[in-house]
């Protein structure tokens, strides 16, 4: 039986492998920052017109989309790192050839499935601002988006890992890719947690040096997180 790899271990294998190859991950990061960050600015300047406001809606929408499909192209650069294959700047646009109605059908269901536990707690906040004696429904409110969040982080935990998988087994279904995904987390949230966790100090010193150490932080981190993957998918 395979045995899984501790978060130490997990992350002294990515600094291993990162060396050498931080300009091209640095590249695709701010290549990546630099599309999304534009069509921002796009939909910021939308008139408050009622046909501004459908663009702007249409605009966050494709943003929302596009920010996906790059991700899934900077998880074929961290793979093909971590894998010893061949690896370019371009790795950035896999997402556009991989299937991206998949992408798209699986950050929808995502999406959806993080969303919606977060619900009850806006309606009993709605409620709570209609109502004179708001202080109850307010405090409920308050739990409810508490627990709410929790349960929506513990989903997103679960579904972690379907994109990695949409690389590797580009011939299923969306609905398989969410299910393997979700199977295979089985047992691992906390293990994903707690890397995750692991790495705030370093977060709090990329905001100290005015977000410069972000450059190498981000790529160090999505290469421990790739690893992970790996490290699940030898089973």
């Amino acid at each position: 039986m395979h045995t899984k790899k501790t978060s130490a271990q997990l992350k002294q294998i990515a600094r291993g492998l990162m060396i050498g190859k931080y300009r091209n991950a640095i590249g695709i990061m701010l290549a990546s920052d630099l599309i999304i960050n534009t069509i921002s600015v796009v939909s910021a300047t939308s008139n408050s017109s009622y046909a501004g406001v459908i663009i702007g809606l249409l605009i966050s929408f494709i943003l929302v989309i596009l920010t996906t499909i790059l991700l899934v192209g900077q998880c074929s650069f961290y793979l093909n790192v971590a894998c010893n294959q061949k690896y370019q700047f371009f790795d950035l646009f896999t997402g556009f050839r991989v299937h991206p109605d998949k992408t798209i059908l699986i950050q929808l269901w995502v999406l959806l499935c993080t969303i919606l536990p977060l619900v009850p707690s806006i309606i009993a906040l709605v409620f709570a601002l209609s109502t004179e004696d708001m202080v109850p429904l307010f405090t409920l409110g308050c739990g409810l988006f508490i627990l709410g969040c929790g349960l929506s982080w513990w989903i997103s935990l679960r579904y972690s890992q379907v994109f990695y998988l949409l690389l590797d087994f580009p011939d299923y279904s969306a609905k398989e890719l969410i299910n393997m995904s979700w199977r295979l987390m089985k047992g691992h949230c906390g293990r994903l947690l707690y890397l995750q966790v692991s790495f705030l100090p370093l977060m709090f010193a990329g905001l100290i040096s005015l977000g410069i150490g972000f450059l190498f932080i981000k790529p160090y981190q999505y290469m421990t997180y790739t690893l992970f993957y790996l490290d699940l998918i030898q089973e």
